[in-house]
């Protein structure tokens, strides 16, 4: 069974930026080419730019960009360690060839709240600002444009900030407002801040300020798009993604978008054919072939996004995430032990790694061990998932399922009162706690722990009658009850599981055929308590009906030794 796991875990969202109004075609193509996420051939791209046009700021600024986006695209295989050291060569770099050019301490900044050296952000920050001027604006040598994406951009890393402010925040866009209203990247900037603080009402607004002013920006309606999955109106969302492709069909986002969304209505078919093209636009790079495996996977195309795995893995074992959908992979086709492999290998790599680990990496490998017939250990993974996520009811039932194979059933009971608490158990998991009260007395009482095991069996009489109060034809609910309700009166002598047995009896011989045993169960109580009411009170109607359910069991058995003896201690013992 395809696990319940939130979909974030896998596939992480994106961070884009808009195409910039600047003269310098190479600089469009480049940074077209990353917003397409087409990586390789971008990088390739500013890597010439600047051997063309080497004295020039903004393009170390925007390939410094680059790297983190490439972060920020992919952050659960792409480490901020990683990137961090291209993005600051370059935002140096440009520093030493464009010192006036207040971009690049901007883009050091950022680098400084990534790696949690605020004051320093804050220094360069300040150093940018001290570029610009504070009024003519338009005399200034620094374009317009660039004052206000300074100011739009400080905006943006600040968003990073443990302690950010919507306020101060929005204060520096209305700056870059002030030196510009017509770059469409500032609104797009102002509708990620406000969608950060869980305002979608004013983020679609600046959304559609950045559309107008640039209806053939295709990052624009992605955004929009993806708003509008939020709010799960999914048929304006495709709407958007459609204009998009309408306008570039080459912008692989807004197919992987597409495909995703097509993900989220079920429709698997068209999300793949969707992500064969993002894969194709994409290069076929290592990222997308990863992206498009994690969509395989929860298209429960397990053996088809093996395929993919193994591809990557081959060229590139370092992706650790695959190991992850490697280990899920091999576990829903029946490998488990090449999925245990692999999700050892991917705990390993995430030790070295400080990685992040999710709660269906334990309870995937918990199902592995299980599957391995290693329960106990197997226990140990689920209950490590459900710190990660105790909300998570699926995982509560996992540690009650094989806990109780295990006998363990302190464990099982402890989680069904978790559910409980959660207000996600079900009837079922009321029923499966009576029986784990039930058997948990049993086991007090070999350990001859009467009081305990009382106290246990009281429990199971609780749990079961609310059962029984919600479905009071639950045949195997009835059944433990009156065990339970036996097990307390064990001498049989204030008849607490009576009706118990004879609703037990009513129900089995609707179908005596498939309930043989609880007719037989039924009898066998009848048998003994009446014997023992007649013995305790020598009324002779408990001698008949304890001779009665005798005979009802040697007619099926007509060698029951009990009934065979009860009989005949019984016989002429009262006038017919």
């Amino acid at each position: 069974m395809l696990h319940k796991f939130r979909i974030k875990g896998l596939i992480v969202g994106i961070s884009l930026i808009l195409s910039l109004p600047l003269s310098a075609q190479d600089l469009q193509t480049a940074l077209k080419l990353t917003l397409s996420e087409q990586f390789e051939t971008a990088g390739k791209t500013f890597q010439t730019l600047i051997t063309n046009e080497p004295n020039k700021g903004d393009n170390y600024y925007y390939y410094g960009e680059y790297w983190l986006k490439k972060f920020f695209v992919d952050s659960m295989t792409v480490s901020l360690k990683e990137v961090i050291v291209p993005a600051l060569q370059n935002y140096n770099k440009g520093i030493e060839k464009d010192p006036m050019n207040p971009l690049n301490y901007v883009g050091v900044g950022r680098v400084n709240i990534l790696q949690g050296k605020y004051a320093e952000a804050k220094t360069n920050f300040d150093k940018a600002i001290s570029l610009l001027p504070i009024k003519n604006f338009k005399k200034s040598d620094i374009p317009l444009t660039n004052q206000a994406l300074t100011y739009a951009k400080m905006a943006e890393a600040s968003l990073k900030l443990p302690n950010k402010s919507l306020t101060e925040l929005i204060a520096l866009i209305d700056k870059a407002v002030e030196r510009s209203n017509t770059v469409p990247e500032v609104y797009i900037i102002k509708g990620d801040i406000y969608l950060e603080f869980n305002d979608g009402s004013s983020s679609i607004v600046a959304y559609n300020k950045a559309n107008e002013l640039d209806p053939k920006s295709c990052i624009a309606k992605v955004k929009i798009g993806q708003l509008w999955v939020r709010g799960k109106n999914y048929t304006d969302a495709i709407l958007y993604y459609n204009e998009a492709i309408g306008i570039d069909a080459t912008f692989a986002p807004a197919y992987r978008e597409r495909a995703e969304l097509y993900g989220l209505a079920g429709k698997w078919d068209n999300g793949i054919k969707d992500y064969q093209k993002f894969l194709e636009l994409s290069e076929k790079n290592t990222y997308a072939k990863v992206r498009y495996a994690s969509f395989l996977f929860m298209a429960k195309k397990h053996s088809e996004a093996l395929q993919i795995i193994n591809e990557v893995m081959a060229i590139d074992p370092t992706y650790n995430l695959l190991c992850r959908l490697a280990a899920y992979s091999y576990y829903e086709t029946d490998k488990c032990s090449d999925a245990l492999k692999s999700i050892e290998t991917f705990f390993t790599n995430v030790k070295k790694n400080d990685g992040k680990i999710i709660a269906s990496d334990y309870t995937y490998y918990g199902d592995i061990l299980a599957k391995l017939g290693d329960d106990s250990l197997a226990v140990e993974k689920y209950k490590l998932g459900y710190q990660l996520e105790p909300s998570n009811c699926d995982i509560l039932t996992k540690i009650a399922k094989t806990s109780n194979k295990l006998k363990k059933y302190d464990d099982v009971i402890e989680s069904y009162l978790k559910k409980a608490t959660n207000n996600c158990a079900t009837l079922t998991d009321y029923y499966d706690l009576g029986k784990a009260y039930y058997s948990n007395g049993g086991q007090y009482m070999e350990k001859k722990d009467t009081i305990n095991a009382l106290k246990q069996w009281n429990k199971a009489d609780s749990a079961l009658t609310e059962v029984l109060n919600k479905k009071a034809d639950f045949i195997n609910a009835v059944y433990y009850r009156a065990m339970s309700r036996a097990s307390i009166d064990y001498n049989s002598e204030k008849g607490l599981a009576l009706s118990d047995y004879e609703n037990l009896m009513t129900l089995s011989l609707a179908d005596s055929v498939k309930y043989k045993s609880f007719v037989n169960m039924s009898y066998e109580y009848m048998r003994y308590f009446y014997y023992k009411q007649y013995n305790m009170n020598k009324n002779c109607e408990d001698a008949k009906k304890s001779i009665l359910y005798c005979e009802k069991i040697l007619a099926s058995d007509p060698k029951n030794e009990n009934s065979l003896l009860i009989k005949k201690s019984l016989a002429g013992k009262c006038p017919k």
